[in-house]
Protein backbone atom coordinates (compact mmCIF):
# COMPACT_ATOMS: atom_id res chain seq x y z
CA UNK A 1 0.00 0.00 0.00
CA UNK A 2 0.83 3.61 -0.80
CA UNK A 3 2.75 5.72 2.16
CA UNK A 4 0.56 8.84 3.54
CA UNK A 5 1.85 12.12 4.52
CA UNK A 6 -0.81 13.53 6.33
CA UNK A 7 -3.23 12.17 9.49
CA UNK A 8 -6.79 11.54 8.16
CA UNK A 9 -8.89 14.04 10.26
CA UNK A 10 -11.20 10.53 11.49
CA UNK A 11 -8.21 9.56 12.95
CA UNK A 12 -7.65 12.58 14.99
CA UNK A 13 -11.10 12.47 16.26
CA UNK A 14 -10.85 9.09 17.91
CA UNK A 15 -11.23 8.03 21.29
CA UNK A 16 -8.87 5.35 21.32
CA UNK A 17 -10.00 4.74 24.46
CA UNK A 18 -13.04 3.34 23.26
CA UNK A 19 -11.53 1.21 20.72
CA UNK A 20 -11.80 -2.66 21.21
CA UNK A 21 -8.52 -4.25 21.92
CA UNK A 22 -6.84 -6.67 19.33
CA UNK A 23 -5.48 -8.62 21.94
CA UNK A 24 -8.99 -10.03 22.12
CA UNK A 25 -9.19 -12.69 19.72
CA UNK A 26 -13.18 -11.34 18.79
CA UNK A 27 -11.90 -7.80 17.54
CA UNK A 28 -8.50 -9.63 15.95
CA UNK A 29 -10.76 -11.92 14.12
CA UNK A 30 -13.23 -9.70 13.08
CA UNK A 31 -10.74 -7.03 11.50
CA UNK A 32 -8.90 -8.70 9.50
CA UNK A 33 -11.46 -11.09 7.79
CA UNK A 34 -14.41 -9.42 7.41
CA UNK A 35 -12.63 -6.30 6.42
CA UNK A 36 -10.56 -5.16 3.38
CA UNK A 37 -7.79 -8.44 3.16
CA UNK A 38 -4.83 -5.94 2.24
CA UNK A 39 -4.88 -5.69 5.95
CA UNK A 40 -4.15 -9.04 6.55
CA UNK A 41 -1.53 -9.11 4.22
CA UNK A 42 0.40 -6.20 4.65
CA UNK A 43 0.37 -7.93 8.90
CA UNK A 44 1.71 -11.39 7.56
CA UNK A 45 4.32 -9.41 5.15
CA UNK A 46 5.35 -7.41 8.05
CA UNK A 47 6.05 -10.56 10.16
CA UNK A 48 8.14 -12.57 7.88
CA UNK A 49 10.04 -8.85 6.76
CA UNK A 50 11.00 -8.83 10.19
CA UNK A 51 12.46 -12.43 10.42
CA UNK A 52 14.71 -11.70 7.24
CA UNK A 53 11.88 -13.84 5.31
CA UNK A 54 12.40 -14.18 1.70
CA UNK A 55 8.49 -14.47 1.20
CA UNK A 56 5.86 -11.54 -0.11
CA UNK A 57 2.02 -12.14 -0.10
CA UNK A 58 -0.10 -10.84 -2.80
CA UNK A 59 -2.97 -12.51 -1.89
CA UNK A 60 -4.86 -14.90 -0.06
CA UNK A 61 -7.65 -16.50 0.83
CA UNK A 62 -9.56 -16.86 4.33
CA UNK A 63 -10.29 -20.61 5.27
CA UNK A 64 -12.60 -20.08 8.31
CA UNK A 65 -14.00 -16.53 7.87
CA UNK A 66 -16.67 -17.44 10.43
CA UNK A 67 -16.78 -17.11 13.88
CA UNK A 68 -16.88 -20.38 15.26
CA UNK A 69 -16.38 -21.79 18.82
CA UNK A 70 -14.34 -24.90 19.39
CA UNK A 71 -14.84 -25.36 23.11
CA UNK A 72 -14.25 -28.55 25.94
CA UNK A 73 -15.51 -28.50 29.32
CA UNK A 74 -12.44 -26.73 30.97
CA UNK A 75 -10.79 -25.31 27.91
CA UNK A 76 -11.55 -22.16 26.20
CA UNK A 77 -12.85 -21.88 22.57
CA UNK A 78 -10.48 -20.57 19.86
CA UNK A 79 -11.18 -18.01 17.25
CA UNK A 80 -8.25 -18.33 14.94
CA UNK A 81 -7.61 -17.05 11.54
CA UNK A 82 -6.41 -19.85 8.90
CA UNK A 83 -5.77 -18.64 5.21
CA UNK A 84 -3.90 -20.18 2.82
CA UNK A 85 -1.87 -18.47 -0.28
CA UNK A 86 -1.60 -18.75 -3.61
CA UNK A 87 1.57 -21.90 -3.36
CA UNK A 88 -0.96 -23.54 -0.59
CA UNK A 89 0.77 -22.77 1.72
CA UNK A 90 -1.14 -21.98 5.32
CA UNK A 91 -1.22 -19.65 7.61
CA UNK A 92 -2.63 -20.25 11.37
CA UNK A 93 -2.68 -17.48 13.42
CA UNK A 94 -4.24 -17.06 17.08
CA UNK A 95 -4.31 -14.14 19.72
CA UNK A 96 -3.32 -15.87 23.19
CA UNK A 97 -4.26 -13.84 26.35
CA UNK A 98 -4.73 -17.14 28.24
CA UNK A 99 -3.08 -20.18 29.40
CA UNK A 100 0.45 -19.43 28.62
CA UNK A 101 1.76 -22.47 30.55
CA UNK A 102 0.30 -24.44 27.80
CA UNK A 103 0.73 -22.37 24.66
CA UNK A 104 4.08 -23.66 23.43
CA UNK A 105 2.65 -27.41 23.29
CA UNK A 106 -0.87 -26.18 22.06
CA UNK A 107 0.44 -24.24 19.12
CA UNK A 108 2.66 -27.12 18.23
CA UNK A 109 -0.09 -29.17 18.34
CA UNK A 110 -2.63 -26.74 16.29
CA UNK A 111 0.33 -26.73 13.67
CA UNK A 112 0.71 -30.71 13.42
CA UNK A 113 -3.08 -30.60 13.06
CA UNK A 114 -3.23 -28.01 10.48
CA UNK A 115 -0.65 -29.66 8.62
CA UNK A 116 -1.90 -32.74 8.68
CA UNK A 117 -5.60 -31.68 7.75
CA UNK A 118 -3.72 -30.23 4.07
CA UNK A 119 -2.44 -33.55 2.98
CA UNK A 120 -4.73 -34.50 -0.40
CA UNK A 121 -5.52 -37.90 -0.50
CA UNK A 122 -3.56 -39.89 -3.07
CA UNK A 123 -1.17 -36.86 -2.93
CA UNK A 124 2.35 -37.27 -2.18
CA UNK A 125 4.21 -36.03 1.13
CA UNK A 126 7.04 -34.23 -0.82
CA UNK A 127 4.22 -32.45 -2.50
CA UNK A 128 2.63 -30.90 1.03
CA UNK A 129 3.23 -27.06 1.07
CA UNK A 130 4.53 -25.89 4.47
CA UNK A 131 2.25 -24.84 7.30
CA UNK A 132 3.09 -21.78 9.58
CA UNK A 133 1.94 -21.16 12.81
CA UNK A 134 1.65 -17.29 13.72
CA UNK A 135 1.15 -16.61 17.67
CA UNK A 136 0.72 -13.16 19.27
CA UNK A 137 1.30 -13.99 23.38
CA UNK A 138 0.23 -12.09 26.28
CA UNK A 139 3.90 -12.88 27.82
CA UNK A 140 7.15 -14.86 26.77
CA UNK A 141 6.26 -18.45 25.55
CA UNK A 142 9.26 -19.70 27.70
CA UNK A 143 12.95 -17.31 28.97
CA UNK A 144 16.02 -17.12 26.73
CA UNK A 145 19.28 -17.12 28.69
CA UNK A 146 21.82 -15.03 27.90
CA UNK A 147 24.38 -16.82 27.01
CA UNK A 148 26.73 -13.96 27.27
CA UNK A 149 26.02 -13.58 31.21
CA UNK A 150 26.05 -16.55 32.76
CA UNK A 151 23.68 -15.58 36.02
CA UNK A 152 20.34 -17.88 35.46
CA UNK A 153 18.03 -14.67 36.75
CA UNK A 154 19.30 -12.90 33.50
CA UNK A 155 16.99 -13.65 30.46
CA UNK A 156 16.20 -12.19 27.21
CA UNK A 157 12.09 -11.01 26.82
CA UNK A 158 12.06 -11.37 22.67
CA UNK A 159 9.68 -9.93 21.06
CA UNK A 160 9.15 -11.86 18.14
CA UNK A 161 10.50 -15.13 18.22
CA UNK A 162 10.78 -17.79 15.40
CA UNK A 163 10.84 -21.43 15.34
CA UNK A 164 12.06 -24.05 13.56
CA UNK A 165 13.08 -27.40 12.85
CA UNK A 166 16.53 -27.41 12.49
CA UNK A 167 19.68 -30.20 12.20
CA UNK A 168 21.45 -30.08 15.92
CA UNK A 169 24.81 -30.61 13.54
CA UNK A 170 24.99 -27.97 11.52
CA UNK A 171 22.10 -26.04 12.35
CA UNK A 172 21.01 -26.02 8.93
CA UNK A 173 16.94 -25.27 8.37
CA UNK A 174 16.13 -29.31 8.01
CA UNK A 175 12.10 -28.59 6.43
CA UNK A 176 10.58 -25.85 6.27
CA UNK A 177 7.21 -27.68 6.76
CA UNK A 178 6.95 -25.86 10.10
CA UNK A 179 7.91 -22.61 10.55
CA UNK A 180 6.31 -20.95 14.24
CA UNK A 181 6.13 -17.27 15.00
CA UNK A 182 5.66 -16.39 18.41
CA UNK A 183 4.91 -12.48 19.44
CA UNK A 184 5.04 -11.46 22.62
CA UNK A 185 2.94 -8.22 22.56
CA UNK A 186 3.64 -7.71 26.77
CA UNK A 187 7.12 -7.16 25.99
CA UNK A 188 6.53 -4.88 23.08
CA UNK A 189 4.43 -2.37 24.70
CA UNK A 190 6.75 -2.46 27.67
CA UNK A 191 9.62 -1.58 25.12
CA UNK A 192 7.77 1.09 23.32
CA UNK A 193 6.51 2.91 26.44
CA UNK A 194 10.28 2.86 28.27
CA UNK A 195 11.43 4.53 24.92
CA UNK A 196 8.28 6.52 24.11
CA UNK A 197 8.78 5.88 20.87
CA UNK A 198 8.90 2.93 18.14
CA UNK A 199 12.31 2.57 17.53
CA UNK A 200 13.11 -0.17 19.89
CA UNK A 201 15.81 -3.06 19.72
CA UNK A 202 14.83 -6.65 18.48
CA UNK A 203 13.12 -5.35 16.05
CA UNK A 204 14.24 -5.19 12.11
CA UNK A 205 11.05 -3.90 9.94
CA UNK A 206 9.69 -0.86 10.61
CA UNK A 207 5.96 -1.84 9.37
CA UNK A 208 6.10 -5.05 11.75
CA UNK A 209 6.25 -2.39 15.10
CA UNK A 210 3.87 -0.25 13.38
CA UNK A 211 1.69 -3.09 13.17
CA UNK A 212 2.21 -3.85 16.72
CA UNK A 213 1.54 -0.11 17.52
CA UNK A 214 -1.76 -0.91 16.72
CA UNK A 215 -2.57 -4.28 18.20
CA UNK A 216 -1.58 -3.33 21.45
CA UNK A 217 -2.91 0.28 21.56
CA UNK A 218 -4.70 -0.28 24.71
CA UNK A 219 -1.03 -0.66 26.68
CA UNK A 220 0.59 2.07 24.79
CA UNK A 221 1.03 5.10 26.37
CA UNK A 222 1.53 7.74 23.89
CA UNK A 223 -1.39 7.65 21.76
CA UNK A 224 0.72 10.21 18.94
CA UNK A 225 2.60 6.53 18.06
CA UNK A 226 -0.27 5.28 16.38
CA UNK A 227 -1.63 8.67 14.61
CA UNK A 228 1.77 9.33 13.19
CA UNK A 229 1.44 5.12 12.09
CA UNK A 230 -1.65 6.21 10.48
CA UNK A 231 -0.18 9.05 8.86
CA UNK A 232 2.68 7.20 7.63
CA UNK A 233 0.92 3.89 6.43
CA UNK A 234 -2.48 3.59 4.45
CA UNK A 235 -2.36 0.27 5.82
CA UNK A 236 -2.42 1.43 9.05
CA UNK A 237 -5.21 3.75 9.02
CA UNK A 238 -7.53 1.43 7.20
CA UNK A 239 -6.99 -0.75 10.35
CA UNK A 240 -7.63 1.93 12.97
CA UNK A 241 -10.59 3.17 10.57
CA UNK A 242 -12.09 0.01 10.58
CA UNK A 243 -11.78 -0.68 14.15
CA UNK A 244 -13.21 2.38 15.45
CA UNK A 245 -16.40 1.81 12.72
CA UNK A 246 -16.57 -2.00 14.46
CA UNK A 247 -16.36 -0.81 17.81
CA UNK A 248 -19.20 1.54 17.50
CA UNK A 249 -21.17 -1.52 16.18
CA UNK A 250 -23.78 -2.31 19.31
CA UNK A 251 -23.92 -6.20 17.99
CA UNK A 252 -19.98 -6.59 17.50
CA UNK A 253 -19.39 -4.58 20.66
CA UNK A 254 -21.78 -6.95 22.55
CA UNK A 255 -19.95 -9.84 21.56
CA UNK A 256 -16.95 -8.77 21.90
CA UNK A 257 -17.98 -8.02 25.41
CA UNK A 258 -18.73 -11.29 26.05
CA UNK A 259 -15.74 -12.47 24.62
CA UNK A 260 -13.43 -10.62 26.53
CA UNK A 261 -15.48 -11.66 29.61
CA UNK A 262 -14.88 -15.41 28.84
CA UNK A 263 -11.43 -14.86 28.89
CA UNK A 264 -11.34 -12.86 32.19
CA UNK A 265 -13.00 -15.60 33.75
CA UNK A 266 -11.53 -18.23 32.35
CA UNK A 267 -8.01 -16.54 33.54
CA UNK A 268 -9.49 -16.08 37.17
CA UNK A 269 -10.24 -19.37 37.34
CA UNK A 270 -7.23 -20.81 35.74
CA UNK A 271 -5.44 -18.70 38.15
CA UNK A 272 -7.61 -19.27 41.22
CA UNK A 273 -6.59 -22.89 40.81
CA UNK A 274 -3.22 -23.07 40.11
CA UNK A 275 -3.13 -21.12 43.35
CA UNK A 276 -5.01 -23.57 45.07
CA UNK A 277 -2.77 -26.36 43.65
CA UNK A 278 0.51 -24.32 45.15
CA UNK A 279 -1.31 -23.86 48.09
CA UNK A 280 -2.08 -27.86 48.37
CA UNK A 281 1.64 -28.00 47.66
CA UNK A 282 2.90 -26.13 50.60
CA UNK A 283 0.77 -28.01 52.72
CA UNK A 284 1.69 -31.15 51.40
CA UNK A 285 5.53 -30.31 51.81
CA UNK A 286 4.85 -28.38 55.22
CA UNK A 287 3.42 -32.26 55.95
CA UNK A 288 6.37 -33.74 55.33
CA UNK A 289 8.51 -31.56 57.05
CA UNK A 290 6.86 -32.27 60.14
CA UNK A 291 6.69 -35.87 60.08
CA UNK A 292 10.78 -35.45 58.88
CA UNK A 293 10.80 -33.64 62.16
CA UNK A 294 8.92 -36.08 64.03
CA UNK A 295 10.97 -38.84 62.97
CA UNK A 296 13.70 -36.96 63.25
CA UNK A 297 12.89 -36.42 67.15
CA UNK A 298 11.95 -39.87 67.98
CA UNK A 299 15.28 -41.08 66.69
CA UNK A 300 16.69 -38.44 68.76
CA UNK A 301 14.85 -38.95 72.19
CA UNK A 302 15.89 -42.92 71.11
CA UNK A 303 19.35 -41.79 70.89
CA UNK A 304 19.57 -40.75 74.06
CA UNK A 305 17.39 -43.38 75.95
CA UNK A 306 20.50 -45.92 74.85
CA UNK A 307 22.70 -43.53 75.81
CA UNK A 308 21.36 -43.67 79.35
CA UNK A 309 20.82 -47.13 79.41
CA UNK A 310 24.70 -47.87 78.82
CA UNK A 311 25.38 -45.04 81.73
CA UNK A 312 23.33 -47.03 83.57
CA UNK A 313 24.48 -50.05 83.00
CA UNK A 314 28.19 -48.48 83.33
CA UNK A 315 27.87 -47.33 86.64
CA UNK A 316 25.72 -50.48 88.18
CA UNK A 317 29.11 -52.26 87.12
Amino acid sequence: MDKKSETPKEILKINYYQLMDLRIDYAFKILFTKGDPRLLISLLNAIFANKKINRVIKSLSIKNPFLDKESGEDKLSILDIRAELDDGTAILIEMHMYSLGELKAKTIRSWARAYGEDLEAGAGYTTQPPTIAIAFTDGAVEPIKNDKNPNTDNVINKIHRLCMIMDCEDYSVFTDAMELHYIDMKAFAKAVNEADSININDTEEAMFVKWLSVITQKEINNKTIIEDACKDEEAISMAVSALARQSEDKIIRQAYQRRKDEIYFYNKNMAEKEQAERRAEQERHRAEQAERTSDELRAENEQLRQQLIAFQSSQKA
